[in-house]
């Protein structure tokens, strides 16, 4: 069961592109696009990698599981994301969508406390197929706006899908699910991005909201460098759901360091 449990937290986050650390959009960037400064809108196309951890709570038991056992297991993931400003006023939108299939099967062993007292590596074998679908979706206003600091307000929505068909055997134990739980969310925050010069810049990211969760929340930090139409930043993310207590999984995060490239047209 905590194999079943963690392999959905992999693939609900690995899956997960979310708007973290989104970048707005300013005077020098625009400066740098030519004609396209007359359009009424700009827009940028996100893809990025993330090295995460994944944790939570799941059917009581805690558990982390580090980046390198999500590779071993994933078969195949999508990410991708799209977002417009108003060159010239205060509204800008974004819409993401990510897709994750996680195949595995064999012997695995992961980090897993059963309870009370420490924890322990608990061998597993497990055969098991697992789809993920996330969509982000939203506006913001433009709170902030000046040379050195850019600022919105969000307002927007989550969406998480897990599909799931999984046997395996724990120690003396035999599980078999064959299942599917959707989240929506409605979540609140604020993005935005402070200048050092016309290059560097940090680049910042929080929002909250409940749904059908009992909470949901992100928080992400960046640093990052300006050529061209192109940005690139690394920085540090986390992402994380508290459930129903009677769901198979109650709580989940996933932390990590990310590389985080912008195109913007």
């Amino acid at each position: 069961m905590g194999r079943l449990l963690s392999s959905i937290v992999i693939g609900g986050f690995l899956a997960m592109s979310s708007h973290a650390l989104a970048q707005d959009g300013n005077a020098t960037a625009e400066e740098a696009y030519g004609g396209a400064a007359q359009r009424d809108w700009m827009y940028e196309l996100q893809l990025y990698i993330w090295g995460t951890e994944v944790g939570g709570t799941a059917a009581g038991a805690d558990f982390t599981i580090g980046f390198d056992e999500i590779l071993e297991n994933l078969n195949f993931t999508l990410m991708g994301g799209l977002k417009a400003y108003q060159r010239n006023g205060p509204w800008m939108t974004y819409g993401e969508l990510g897709y994750a299939d996680i195949r595995q099967g064999g012997e695995a062993s992961f980090t897993i406390n059963p309870g009370p007292g420490p924890g322990g590596n608990v061998d597993a074998v497990a055969d098991g197929d697992m789809q993920v679908t996330v969509v982000s979706f939203g506006g913001g206003y433009q709170i902030a706006s000046s040379e050195t600091h850019n600022a919105y307000a969000t307002l927007g929505g989550r969406y998480l899908r897990l599909s799931a068909q999984f046997d395996a055997d724990i120690g003396r134990q035999s599980f078999e699910i064959d299942g599917e739980e959707e989240y929506w969310d409605a979540v609140v925050g604020i993005n935005g991005r402070a200048y050092f010069n016309d290059d560097w810049f940090v680049s910042y990211l929080a929002d909250i909201g409940a749904g059908q969760s009992d909470l949901t929340w992100q928080a992400a930090l960046g640093l990052g460098y300006t050529f061209g139409r192109s940005d690139v930043m690394f920085g540090y993310r986390h992402l994380a759901w508290d459930l129903p207590d009677d769901d198979m999984i109650s709580e989940y995060y996933q932390s990590g360091p990310l590389i985080v490239w912008n195109y913007r047209f």
